[in-house]
């Protein structure tokens, strides 16, 4: 019964995705979320300790913000708005290959063609940063006040033989990260045949943990994401694959209680048409990696 009721409210969610309601639902549900969002971080600012002038300046002096932007304005323009909150002047530099471009004053604007994927996007972007160390998101989250980027600088200047620290990319309703931590806990990516310089599960310290895939959220050396580097070819389904070539290239850890808030719209049909569109990634992927288990 209970399969049912869940099969009912799914189709009528699909329903409603295509009907004449969906510009209204997108709008509705976007301003819902973000009314979440902001009463989420109210209770977040009370746990969180607050980052000392030296620790954002450091962020601001050290790291560069990068994502990649696709018909999405609005969300791509508030994640900017976010970084700048915490981290005032902080450089971001987005990529947009939307249909319409991106339009806004602040952040470095790389320009590609209609839909171009975000493997062209992340490796323009790459190639654009200066600052020893990166800090790559999606246009489809914000920065909250346990986020902690300052902290996970910190700690990879402490832990020289890490190249890449990981948080959680984490709804509101969702309220222990440590649980999205551990869903990443069974990726261990045996089928490259290579082991991971540090053991998988090796504890660093009471929050960090190394894994073999970590969320697609991460602060990493810049110059060890160049060494892995991006393909061009992937235009969505890049975050296994990625994870997948850095086994035993790069030592990944995460932070089990760092996150960012992370929101898509439900309702916004017209992203979703691309965003869904994987068939020739899967073909490429498969073919590429052929001769390993791709798990």
């Amino acid at each position: 019964m209970k399969a049912k009721a869940l099969a009912a409210l799914k189709s009528f969610y699909h329903y409603l995705k295509r009907s004449p309601l969906s510009p209204v639902l997108k709008r509705i549900y976007e301003f819902l979320v973000l009314c979440e969002y902001r009463l989420c971080c109210m209770v977040w600012r009370l746990r969180a300790e607050k980052e000392t002038a030296e620790a954002k300046r450091s962020v601001v002096e050290n790291i560069t913000f990068i994502y990649k932007s696709f018909e999405r304005q609005g969300m791509a323009k508030r994640l900017y708005r976010s970084i700048q909150r915490y981290y005032p002047g902080a450089r971001v530099i987005i990529c947009d290959d939307s249909r319409e471009p991106l339009k806004m004053d602040g952040p470095q604007i790389i320009y590609l063609p209609f839909n171009s994927g975000l493997g062209a996007g992340m490796k323009a972007l790459l190639a654009a940063v200066e600052t020893p160390y990166t800090m790559r998101m999606d246009d489809d989250e914000l920065l909250t006040p346990l986020s902690a980027i300052s902290e996970q600088l910190a700690f990879l200047r402490l832990h020289e033989n890490v190249d890449l620290c990981g948080v959680q990319a984490m709804p509101c309703r969702i309220t222990k990260p440590e649980l999205l931590a551990k869903e990443y806990s069974r990726f261990t990516m045996s089928g490259t045949g290579r082991k991971p310089i540090v053991p998988l599960g090796t504890r660093m310290d009471e929050r960090h943990i190394v894994m073999g895939k970590v969320a697609n959220v991460f602060l990493a050396r810049t110059d060890s994401l160049r060494k892995l580097g991006y393909d061009e070819n992937i235009r969505m389904i890049d975050h296994h694959e990625f994870f997948f070539r850095a086994m035993g290239v790069l030592t990944c850890v995460t932070d089990e209680k760092a996150f960012v808030f992370h929101y898509h719209n439900r309702f916004d049909s017209h992203y979703a048409q691309y965003r869904g569109d994987t068939k020739g990634d899967s073909a490429y992927i498969r073919m590429k990696h052929a001769a390993k288990k791709y798990n």
